[in-house]
């Protein structure tokens, strides 16, 4: 009998697969092109817009040169939640007392 997963887990288990399938040669990084593939697939309403947004974005990430590694990734993804949570603070029915640095 499979053991079933908790939805976090699921979830963690799909933002690192889905990263990695982005990979044209299934390698460790993604390169800018496929990086901006699967955030118009994966994360429509935080894909930049134009070339500007996209600049700043990956700098914000600390990617250098071409290649964008999975910690640049993750840098989004806590950049991601934190705003989250700071939505969910704002909500006076949501109780959530988290703060994320």
């Amino acid at each position: 009998m499979a053991p079933k997963y908790t939805d976090l887990e699921l979830a963690i288990n799909t933002i690192v697969t889905q990263f990695h399938e982005a990979s044209a040669n299934d390698g460790p990084t993604l390169t800018v092109e496929e990086f901006q593939g699967m955030l118009s697939k994966e994360l429509p309403t935080v894909t930049p817009k134009d070339q500007e947004g996209l600049n700043q974005m990956l700098k914000e990430m600390d990617v250098e040169g071409q290649e964008v590694t999975f910690e640049n990734f993750w840098k989004l993804v806590n950049s991601l939640a934190t705003t989250q949570c700071g939505l969910l603070q704002k909500d006076k029915s949501v109780k959530c007392a988290c703060l994320l640095l």
